[in-house]
């Protein structure tokens, strides 16, 4: 009779252990998908910022070399300036939810 009751707490400890473990690796998953949404929001950003700059920068070069904007310069910089606040909206959140965390 002790074996069974030991075997029984074994298995109702193996039990506990193996919940226990699916629950973590749960919130691991949540805490990994999360991320990369997050990473995916920033290269998004980082891609939109990139395109900004590009545009200001053949618009300049069409500039010097004498060549007609067309509009080119407004375009570019509102591209720029709304790419830029997309950014530093998306810096400030992440700062607020890791300063939270503390």
């Amino acid at each position: 009779m002790n074996t069974e009751v030991l075997c029984a707490l074994i298995a109702g400890a193996a039990a506990v252990f193996s919940a226990l473990a699916e629950r973590r690796a749960r919130i691991s998953t949540k805490r990994t998908e999360a991320r990369a949404q997050r990473r995916e929001k920033e290269s998004r950003l980082a891609m939109e910022l990139m395109y900004a700059t590009c545009s200001l920068s053949l618009t300049t070069a069409k500039k010097l070399a004498g060549l007609h904007t067309n509009g080119d310069v407004e375009e570019a910089m509102t591209a720029a300036d709304s790419a830029k606040e997309a950014y530093v909206d998306f810096v400030r959140d992440e700062a607020a939810r890791n300063f939270s965390k503390i």
